[in-house]
């Protein structure tokens, strides 16, 4: 019996080892232990439903093994993307659904890859996002301001802007324009009219600003304050929240890069107008350098503000 194994050991050790080799290269190639990559997906087909800027977008997948843990789907133009495992849409191994929010793109793909390999890169496209301001004095200034934002420059700018466009209800509606500022040296017109952090006011003073989200920090790839551009107030870095202001003249050199430029008033300049004739109250305690801070009277009331597009 021995000389069946070539060796000079007792038959049964020797059976033992080999059954062990034979038993660890079957496991071997049945790629129990070799190969850990997951299953490759495949898709079939892909398609991205966008509606409009800082919305959700659904992406719907089609294919084979749309659950293995090497399936990746991503975007650099819709941020949050979440995998959807439960309500209307319930992601399986054939069809995937996965849901995020356009943003920092007006147009782009969807990478969706399978271990690493692109399989697939459907697109979409949205267009720059607009606001419309309703305001009303009740004597004289009626009407609404359309704003386009640059979501496509500065995203997190206008992601904070429409975060508060978009609460129930608008965090703008009720607040005011409180402040139309001229330059004490050329005290003739104003340079900015800014609104949105304070409720109406009461016997011609202003009440403690509305409570705000947590504070970002100033982009400067919107470009310069030109007139009738849109910036966000601030009082130094990391410190934007709500208040926003019109640049009513070209204020490139007067504000530089200190002051996030994110949209322009494509329609409502006339209305704008009315805001800056109307009747006022005066400081030369100015917010911004040495102005004259103009608190309008009767208060212009935003009364109502929405994503309009």
């Amino acid at each position: 019996m021995s000389k069946l194994f070539h060796g000079g050991g007792p038959a049964s050790t020797l059976g033992k080892a080999t059954l062990a080799v034979i038993s660890i290269a079957t496991v071997t190639a049945c790629g129990g232990g070799g190969d850990s990559t997951p299953p490759t997906s495949t898709v079939s087909s892909s398609s991205v439903a966008a509606t409009r800027y800082g919305s959700p977008a659904i992406i719907s997948i089609a294919g084979t093994n749309l659950d293995s843990s090497g399936l990746s789907v991503s975007s650099s133009g819709c941020k949050n993307m979440t995998r959807l495992t439960s309500g209307a849409l319930v992601s399986t191994a054939i069809n995937a659904y996965y849901t995020c929010t356009v943003s920092g793109a007006f147009s782009g793909t969807v990478d969706i890859k399978s271990n690493g390999a692109t399989i697939a890169s459907p697109a979409f496209q949205v267009y720059a996002p607009q606001v419309t301001l309703t305001v009303s004095n009740g004597q004289g200034v009626s009407g609404s301001i359309v704003l386009t934002l640059m979501g496509d420059k500065v995203p997190t700018t206008v992601d904070n802007f429409l975060s508060y466009v978009n609460k129930t209800p608008s965090f703008y509606k009720g607040t005011i324009f409180h402040r139309l500022a001229k330059h004490d040296t050329d005290p003739t017109h104003y340079f900015i009219a800014q609104g949105g952090g304070y409720g109406a006011t009461s016997n011609g003073q202003l009440p403690a600003h509305k409570a705000t989200d947590a504070p970002i920090g100033i982009e400067t790839a919107g470009g310069n304050a030109v007139q009738w551009s849109v910036g966000m107030f601030n009082s130094g870095p990391g410190t934007v929240t709500s208040d926003f202001f019109f640049n009513v003249e070209d204020n490139t050199s007067t504000l530089g890069t200190n002051y996030s430029v994110f949209g322009n008033i494509t329609s409502g300049v006339d209305v704008v107008q009315q805001m800056l004739a109307a009747p006022v109250t005066c400081t030369s305690n100015g917010l911004i350098g040495s102005t004259i801070d103009c608190l309008p009277q009767p208060d212009i009331t935003i009364t109502d503000a929405a994503q309009t597009r």
